[in-house]
């Protein structure tokens, strides 16, 4: 059993270090020069932005398939209909719980995905974008990808303070289709003194507005949300995903001791036979375009999610989650193993013949596993310091670790002053 686990994690490091030689070659290769091209306005925006839609395009299947595919990784919607609309719209807004450090994963896939419980989706690929913290774009390849190629919006603060960067984003993409990603709690809390702190403090703010406690998610961040809600041509929809594995709900309650906040890493150890199941809730939400507030709206749509999450709970614990009655309101999205697999081939056969007509075979073979190293060490080191995983993207889980110590340290240091 020992053995199996060495494998499996050996594996996962392999798995994130072929995904970051790969995302790094497409950058090098396409990403960079690109951007110097726009920079330099030698390229108009709408040119630059259709461009680094083919090349997000090429980029996914790379990136999906060990963790999304390979590793039996499945997931099910329960309103494909309302999906392929989202991606059929010029601009959608998607707000999603933020149980895990996976969404963009899931949010990728589905909008890479061409056919959709068994419907030919029209527009058969959508650009996806993220709205996520500031630090995510200097982590090292995903987050220079994000930045440079995928142009999410990265918020330093808030909603609020952040508008002009979040507006300016918005204007940008006027004439690119794009699936914008949100996640109104803003932060995945963990299981440290500072995250029950945090978990506490929203708690009491329900109770302060006539709610009772959230036990699954956290409360949303509406201020300054205007910016998003009035900038969408199409339809904007609430997202609630349940990840489960083994018969057992991850993203339980956030007190709960048996609580797992899925990554990389976790969807990669499903290759060693306990994959992961993502289960998407999909509702339209109404909103009007002279509302003041969100708040109310904000805050009725995390009751929602709150409770389904509740109902995904208890009927794990009763052993009925997989009775008719209950999947019956789920369609599966399929992928398509051959091309994810074909995809991947071609990628590496391209790099091996760039590498080989260049002279660089042996330098690229070198520099993969330089990366397997730093992947591999960043990650131990990161979570033995941390106790857990945080492997959003690569490096993550490291140089959060690393930085979290030198803060405590740096207090320390003030206390005793």
């Amino acid at each position: 059993m020992k053995l199996k686990s060495l494998a499996v994690s050996a594996y996962c490091h392999f798995a994130i270090s072929l995904l970051c030689f790969n995302v790094l070659f497409d950058l090098v290769l396409f990403g960079v020069p690109l951007f110097m091209l726009y920079k330099m306005r030698l390229v108009p925006s709408s040119i630059f932005l259709r461009l680094t839609t083919f090349l997000i395009h090429f980029t996914t299947p790379i990136v999906l398939a060990m963790p999304m595919v390979l590793s039996g990784t499945k997931l099910y919607c329960n309103d494909i209909d309302l999906l392929i609309e989202a991606k059929a719209s010029e601009s959608s807004l998607l707000l999603a719980n933020h149980g895990s450090r996976i969404d963009w994963m899931v949010g990728m896939f589905v909008g890479f995905a061409k056919k959709l419980g068994g419907k030919n989706c029209d527009c058969v690929r959508v650009r996806v974008g993220f709205v996520c913290e500031a630090m995510i774009q200097f982590l090292p390849i995903i987050g220079w990808y994000r930045k440079i190629v995928a142009r999410d919006i990265f918020v330093w603060r808030s909603f609020k303070h952040d508008a002009p960067t979040i507006e300016s984003n918005i204007y940008e993409f006027v004439r690119e289709k794009r699936m914008l990603f949100l996640s109104p709690e803003g932060v995945v809390v963990d299981y440290g003194p500072k995250d029950v702190e945090y978990i506490e403090a929203c708690r009491k703010f329900c109770l302060e507005q006539k709610y009772d406690p959230f036990k699954y998610v956290l409360t949303p961040r509406y201020k300054g949300s205007l910016c998003l809600l009035q900038n969408v041509d199409g339809p904007i929809i609430s997202v609630l995903m349940a990840f489960v594995r083994d018969g057992k709900l991850l993203n339980c309650q956030l007190l709960s001791p048996d609580r797992v906040v899925p990554d990389i890493y976790t969807l990669n150890e499903g290759v060693g036979g306990s994959p992961v199941e993502i289960f998407i809730h999909l509702k339209r939400m109404e909103v009007a375009q002279d509302m003041s507030d969100p708040k109310a709206i904000f805050l009725e749509n995390y009751k929602e999610k709150d409770s389904i999450l509740k109902k995904w709970d208890e009927h794990l614990l009763a052993g009925t989650a997989n009775s008719e009655s209950w999947m019956a309101q789920f369609t599966p999205i399929e992928s398509n193993r051959l091309e994810f697999v074909m995809y991947q081939i071609g990628h590496t056969l391209l790099v091996l013949v760039l590498g080989i007509i260049f002279g660089r075979l042996h330098d690229l073979t070198i520099a993969f596993f330089i990366l397997f190293l730093l992947v591999t060490s960043c990650h131990t080191i990161g979570s033995t310091l941390n106790s857990t995983s945080m492997e959003s993207v690569p490096f993550e889980t490291g140089i959060k670790a690393v930085v979290a110590c030198w803060l405590k340290a740096k207090a320390q240091k003030r206390k005793s002053v």
